[in-house]
């Protein structure tokens, strides 16, 4: 993934926080718009790199490069980055769909959907048959759809709350003079 398209998930991500926020400013559509967005780079993330965030090992490095890896360079900047997992906007899209996994029997079968839509790429009719919907119910097809965007973007605007973004703890703080008798 160049830097670029790096750059532009990280503004898509922004704009879904910033907009989650103003949600009664914003029309429904371009809400399951933008959440269609960000799902389909969820699934792009999970399908070229899985759910692996490794970084190689040390010795890994060693046999690759016969020695210590260049540290100048684009080279370097590319060993640290190659298999680190999921960027920032998938990995919270990942988180959500997780969330409606543990939710209920409706929540884990929104998320075998998103599992089915996005990753896997199934086709519709497949996608309406692991999920149990009758051949014909095409209509149902989408409200379901449309009911997992709206899933997933409420629990992005949970997850992206002005509580989770703060970073200073708001308690007293008391002084440890006697740390010997604890």
């Amino acid at each position: 993934m160049t830097a670029d398209r790096g750059l532009h998930n990280l503004l898509l991500w922004r704009e879904a926080a910033h907009k989650s926020e103003m949600a009664e400013l914003i029309d429904q559509g371009e809400r399951l718009r933008l959440v269609g967005e960000l799902m389909q780079h969820w699934g792009e993330q999970r399908r070229q790199l899985g759910l692996e965030a490794s970084l190689g090992s040390q010795m890994g490095t060693i046999m690759e490069w016969k020695g210590a890896a260049p540290r100048t360079g684009s080279s370097g900047a590319r060993i640290l980055v190659s298999g680190a997992g999921l960027d920032h906007a998938a990995a919270e899209v990942d988180a959500s769909v997780a969330e409606l996994d543990r939710r209920d029997k409706r929540g884990a079968t929104l998320a075998k959907l998103a599992e089915l839509r996005y990753v896997h790429q199934v086709t519709i009719r497949e996608q309406m048959r692991e999920v149990g919907l009758a051949e014909d119910a095409d209509r149902t097809y989408r409200n379901w759809v449309k009911a997992l965007h709206l899933q997933v973007f409420a629990q992005l605007a949970a997850r992206a709350g002005r509580v989770r973004q703060q970073t200073v703890r708001r308690v007293a703080m008391r002084l440890a003079c006697n740390i010997d008798a604890t």
